[in-house]
Protein backbone atom coordinates (compact mmCIF):
# COMPACT_ATOMS: atom_id res chain seq x y z
CA UNK A 1 0.00 0.00 0.00
CA UNK A 2 2.97 2.89 0.83
CA UNK A 3 3.94 1.87 -2.35
CA UNK A 4 0.60 3.12 -3.88
CA UNK A 5 0.23 6.02 -1.81
CA UNK A 6 4.03 7.23 -2.97
CA UNK A 7 2.68 6.33 -6.78
CA UNK A 8 -0.48 8.08 -6.10
CA UNK A 9 1.39 11.51 -4.64
CA UNK A 10 3.98 11.51 -7.38
CA UNK A 11 1.14 11.33 -10.17
CA UNK A 12 -1.41 14.07 -8.56
CA UNK A 13 1.60 16.38 -7.90
CA UNK A 14 2.26 16.53 -10.89
CA UNK A 15 -0.83 16.69 -12.80
CA UNK A 16 -1.54 19.73 -10.05
CA UNK A 17 1.76 21.12 -11.05
CA UNK A 18 1.47 21.41 -14.27
CA UNK A 19 -2.47 22.75 -14.28
CA UNK A 20 -2.13 25.29 -11.09
CA UNK A 21 1.53 25.89 -11.21
CA UNK A 22 4.44 24.76 -8.75
CA UNK A 23 4.45 27.49 -6.23
CA UNK A 24 0.50 27.56 -6.44
CA UNK A 25 0.25 23.84 -5.31
CA UNK A 26 0.11 23.08 -1.94
CA UNK A 27 1.20 20.29 -0.01
CA UNK A 28 -2.60 20.10 1.38
CA UNK A 29 -4.18 20.08 -2.30
CA UNK A 30 -1.31 16.82 -3.37
CA UNK A 31 -2.19 14.94 -0.24
CA UNK A 32 -5.91 15.52 -0.70
CA UNK A 33 -6.13 14.72 -4.67
CA UNK A 34 -4.06 11.30 -3.63
CA UNK A 35 -6.53 10.57 -1.55
CA UNK A 36 -5.14 11.64 1.95
CA UNK A 37 -6.07 13.67 4.75
CA UNK A 38 -5.25 17.11 3.28
CA UNK A 39 -2.93 19.22 6.21
CA UNK A 40 -2.57 16.01 7.41
CA UNK A 41 1.28 15.89 6.92
CA UNK A 42 0.96 12.47 5.24
CA UNK A 43 2.78 13.54 2.52
CA UNK A 44 6.05 13.95 4.37
CA UNK A 45 5.86 10.13 5.11
CA UNK A 46 6.95 9.58 1.42
CA UNK A 47 8.97 12.89 0.84
CA UNK A 48 10.73 15.94 2.68
CA UNK A 49 9.22 18.14 0.15
CA UNK A 50 7.55 18.93 -2.76
CA UNK A 51 10.80 19.07 -4.64
CA UNK A 52 11.39 15.73 -3.52
CA UNK A 53 8.23 14.90 -5.47
CA UNK A 54 9.38 16.36 -8.57
CA UNK A 55 12.83 14.32 -7.89
CA UNK A 56 10.90 11.24 -7.53
CA UNK A 57 9.42 11.78 -10.74
CA UNK A 58 12.48 12.18 -12.81
CA UNK A 59 13.93 9.37 -10.86
CA UNK A 60 10.34 7.38 -12.35
CA UNK A 61 10.89 8.79 -15.90
CA UNK A 62 14.77 7.81 -15.79
CA UNK A 63 13.69 3.70 -14.54
CA UNK A 64 11.52 3.78 -17.56
CA UNK A 65 13.99 5.25 -20.23
CA UNK A 66 16.81 2.80 -18.83
CA UNK A 67 14.30 -0.17 -19.44
CA UNK A 68 13.70 1.25 -22.82
CA UNK A 69 17.77 1.20 -23.12
CA UNK A 70 18.13 -2.09 -21.72
CA UNK A 71 15.35 -3.86 -24.36
CA UNK A 72 17.85 -2.07 -26.92
CA UNK A 73 19.66 -5.23 -27.67
CA UNK A 74 16.07 -6.57 -29.11
CA UNK A 75 15.76 -3.76 -31.89
CA UNK A 76 18.35 -5.47 -34.46
CA UNK A 77 15.20 -6.41 -36.50
CA UNK A 78 16.78 -6.99 -39.86
CA UNK A 79 15.58 -3.43 -41.45
CA UNK A 80 16.56 -0.56 -40.71
CA UNK A 81 13.11 1.32 -41.63
CA UNK A 82 11.44 -0.62 -38.86
CA UNK A 83 13.43 -0.30 -36.66
CA UNK A 84 13.73 3.85 -37.05
CA UNK A 85 9.91 3.62 -36.46
CA UNK A 86 10.14 2.04 -33.64
CA UNK A 87 12.80 4.19 -31.86
CA UNK A 88 10.50 7.22 -33.66
CA UNK A 89 6.65 5.86 -31.79
CA UNK A 90 8.85 4.36 -28.70
CA UNK A 91 9.99 8.02 -28.11
CA UNK A 92 6.56 9.70 -28.69
CA UNK A 93 4.86 6.91 -26.08
CA UNK A 94 7.60 8.01 -23.68
CA UNK A 95 7.02 11.07 -23.81
CA UNK A 96 2.84 10.67 -23.49
CA UNK A 97 4.13 8.64 -20.21
CA UNK A 98 6.07 11.76 -19.31
CA UNK A 99 2.98 13.78 -20.12
CA UNK A 100 2.49 16.26 -16.88
CA UNK A 101 6.54 16.36 -16.01
CA UNK A 102 7.53 17.89 -19.15
CA UNK A 103 4.58 20.03 -18.96
CA UNK A 104 6.26 20.67 -15.25
CA UNK A 105 9.50 20.83 -16.08
CA UNK A 106 9.05 23.19 -19.61
CA UNK A 107 6.67 26.06 -17.55
CA UNK A 108 8.18 25.51 -13.63
CA UNK A 109 11.91 24.41 -14.40
CA UNK A 110 13.44 27.67 -12.54
CA UNK A 111 11.49 26.21 -9.14
CA UNK A 112 14.03 23.30 -9.01
CA UNK A 113 17.18 23.63 -10.87
CA UNK A 114 19.29 20.86 -9.06
CA UNK A 115 16.22 18.43 -10.13
CA UNK A 116 16.36 19.81 -13.62
CA UNK A 117 20.38 19.74 -13.75
CA UNK A 118 20.12 15.80 -12.64
CA UNK A 119 17.21 14.99 -15.55
CA UNK A 120 19.17 16.78 -17.85
CA UNK A 121 22.52 14.51 -16.58
CA UNK A 122 20.46 11.17 -15.87
CA UNK A 123 17.62 11.46 -18.57
CA UNK A 124 17.83 13.87 -21.56
CA UNK A 125 21.95 13.20 -21.98
CA UNK A 126 21.72 9.52 -21.75
CA UNK A 127 18.98 9.57 -24.35
CA UNK A 128 20.94 11.54 -26.99
CA UNK A 129 24.29 9.33 -25.90
CA UNK A 130 22.48 6.25 -26.69
CA UNK A 131 20.65 7.28 -29.87
CA UNK A 132 24.10 8.77 -30.74
CA UNK A 133 25.82 5.89 -30.50
CA UNK A 134 22.58 3.28 -31.91
CA UNK A 135 23.01 5.61 -35.18
CA UNK A 136 26.66 5.32 -35.60
CA UNK A 137 26.34 1.40 -35.41
CA UNK A 138 23.96 1.48 -38.58
CA UNK A 139 26.45 3.39 -40.60
CA UNK A 140 29.43 1.70 -39.68
CA UNK A 141 30.67 3.03 -43.38
CA UNK A 142 29.79 6.75 -42.29
CA UNK A 143 32.73 8.00 -41.12
CA UNK A 144 33.38 11.85 -40.60
CA UNK A 145 29.56 11.49 -40.16
CA UNK A 146 28.46 14.08 -36.77
CA UNK A 147 26.19 11.67 -34.96
CA UNK A 148 25.64 13.57 -32.53
CA UNK A 149 24.65 16.35 -34.56
CA UNK A 150 22.37 14.46 -36.38
CA UNK A 151 20.96 13.00 -32.70
CA UNK A 152 20.31 16.38 -31.87
CA UNK A 153 18.22 17.33 -34.92
CA UNK A 154 16.31 14.06 -35.00
CA UNK A 155 15.84 14.31 -31.54
CA UNK A 156 14.63 17.82 -31.39
CA UNK A 157 12.03 16.76 -34.46
CA UNK A 158 10.50 14.50 -32.22
CA UNK A 159 10.39 16.43 -29.08
CA UNK A 160 9.04 19.60 -31.53
CA UNK A 161 6.45 17.47 -33.04
CA UNK A 162 5.12 16.11 -29.46
CA UNK A 163 5.65 19.84 -28.13
CA UNK A 164 3.50 21.36 -30.31
CA UNK A 165 0.74 18.66 -30.73
CA UNK A 166 0.17 18.26 -26.68
CA UNK A 167 1.54 21.61 -25.32
CA UNK A 168 0.49 24.52 -27.99
CA UNK A 169 -2.14 24.36 -30.88
CA UNK A 170 -2.19 21.09 -32.04
CA UNK A 171 0.12 19.45 -34.44
CA UNK A 172 1.68 21.56 -37.38
CA UNK A 173 -0.70 21.60 -40.77
CA UNK A 174 -3.27 18.74 -38.91
CA UNK A 175 -0.28 16.30 -39.45
CA UNK A 176 -0.80 13.30 -37.86
CA UNK A 177 1.30 11.01 -35.92
CA UNK A 178 1.36 8.79 -38.48
CA UNK A 179 2.69 11.05 -41.25
CA UNK A 180 5.29 12.55 -39.06
CA UNK A 181 6.91 9.23 -38.33
CA UNK A 182 6.83 8.49 -41.75
CA UNK A 183 8.31 11.26 -42.78
CA UNK A 184 10.93 11.42 -39.69
CA UNK A 185 12.23 7.76 -40.59
CA UNK A 186 12.21 8.48 -44.50
CA UNK A 187 14.24 11.54 -43.71
CA UNK A 188 16.54 9.65 -41.15
CA UNK A 189 16.99 7.12 -43.82
CA UNK A 190 18.31 9.23 -46.64
CA UNK A 191 20.93 10.89 -43.71
CA UNK A 192 22.11 7.65 -43.21
CA UNK A 193 22.73 6.53 -46.93
CA UNK A 194 20.02 4.17 -47.03
CA UNK A 195 18.43 4.39 -50.71
CA UNK A 196 14.64 2.53 -50.59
Amino acid sequence: MADGTRERIITEALRLFAEKGYAATSVGAIEEAAGLSPRSGALYTHFGSKEEVMAAAVDDAVRLAETGFALAPMLPLGDLKAELTLVARGSLVLMNNWRNLIRVMTKERDHFPAVMADARTRLFAKSHEFLAEWLASKAPDAAGRDFEAITVIWLGALENYWLTCNLHDGPPFGMDEERFVQQWVGTLLLVLGDKR
